[in-house]
């Protein structure tokens, strides 16, 4: 991990691979860290792509600056720390949840520096159910790490993978009482900014080749919102993960690989 002052921001970022297909651009969900993209980034970077992880402002190993964030923010974050790493041209796009937002707002606002578009279990609204989930982590998070982690719990995992993986989750829940403060505030910064979602009229605007992923068993952001953006944008394609829950790159990062890699050598 490597750290880079763009716009008065400090970033963590890593960069793995040659780069002989074009860059990659891995895009984070809201609480997720450069770290959980290890097993997608490896296959993309084997395959001879450029792979481009960073925390956006306000996770975990990047700045955490006062607020109000934002997700187009985010993405002219993105458009400065491809020029301060002087990666030129256009770059392939593969965000989940809150990262599939951004890259979405960055395929809208930055045309000419978008190869490719794949959201993973995002969306493009919120309807009062997600809302409700959502606020309900905000309470949580100033609340405390333990009772902030078992609320976002069952919203992001199938019920198979806690199951199999019930030793990871209480180390995790373990962990996060070792998260600053700074983290927490920040984690609700970031739900704000996710909250002003407002992104359905602006699908029609989205003209790079574009992926739409969803997980069969996502509660969170479920299928019929991945179907809503994949009949919104043209040349939109959509697949499904069947046996995953929200947080697939970390449930089936196999099935995510296998995902984008035939959608990038599709369009090549």
């Amino acid at each position: 991990m490597i750290r880079i002052d763009s716009g008065g921001v400090s970033f963590a970022y890593e960069l793995s691979g040659t780069g002989a297909k074009g860059t990659v651009v891995l895009l984070n969900g809201v609480a997720m860290s450069i770290a959980h993209w290890k097993p997608v980034a490896a296959a993309l970077a084997e395959a001879g792509f450029r792979v481009l992880c960073h925390d956006f402002r306000g996770q975990l190993l990047s700045d955490k600056p006062a607020g109000p964030y934002s997700l187009e923010l985010h993405a002219r974050d993105l458009a400065h720390l491809l020029d301060a790493l002087g990666l030129e041209g256009k770059a392939h796009l593969v965000g989940t949840s809150y990262g599939a937002e951004v890259a979405l707002c960055f395929a809208r606002d930055f045309p000419e520096r978008s190869a490719s578009l794949c959201m993973v279990d995002g969306v493009c609204e919120a309807d009062a159910v997600l809302r409700a989930a959502v606020e309900s982590w905000k309470r949580a998070a100033a609340a405390g790490p333990s009772l902030f982690y078992r609320t976002i719990l069952p919203w992001n995992y199938s019920s198979a993978w806690l199951d199999a993986n019930a030793a990871a989750v209480a180390a995790r829940e373990a962990a996060m009482a070792s998260l600053p403060v700074s983290w927490f505030e920040a984690f609700i910064e970031l739900c704000d900014a996710f909250l002003a979602i407002d992104l359905r009229k602006d699908l029609g605007r989205v003209a790079c080749p574009t992926l739409v992923v969803a997980a069969g068993l996502d509660i969170l952001k479920g299928p019929r919102y991945a179907r809503v953006m994949a009949e919104g944008i043209a040349r939109a394609r959509y697949a499904e993960i069947p046996e995953a829950g929200h947080a697939a790159v970390i449930e089936k990062p196999d099935e995510v690989s296998r995902l984008v890699l035939g959608f990038l050598d599709g369009i090549r």
